[in-house]
């Protein structure tokens, strides 16, 4: 009985610390986004895949930038905290 209450208190603690996250496919959204704008990979001309994302309160998400006409994709990467882009470019 306490070793239940003490995890269901710990589960508690720990949703309630984690930060919200913006959907994997809105963080895409977002992505995509910044790099068009920057002139990176415009949207008219490339479409983002998800590839990954990491980090806790900034999330760094990759996306796969794959040419609408075909030809070779690039990657990108954003850095992304509170559901707004504070970094966006193109991945060495």
């Amino acid at each position: 009985m306490i070793r239940n209450l003490a995890l269901a208190t710990l589960a508690a603690i720990a949703f309630s610390a984690a930060p919200a996250f913006a959907s994997t496919d809105r963080q895409v959204q977002l992505c995509a986004a910044a790099l068009s704008d920057a002139g990176v990979a415009p949207a008219d001309t490339f479409r983002a895949k998800f590839l990954k994302a990491r980090g806790g309160a900034v999330q760094t998400v990759t996306v796969r930038l794959i040419p609408i006409s075909g030809g070779e994709g690039l990657t990108g990467e954003c850095k992304i905290r509170a559901g707004e882009v504070i970094d966006a470019g193109l991945k060495a």
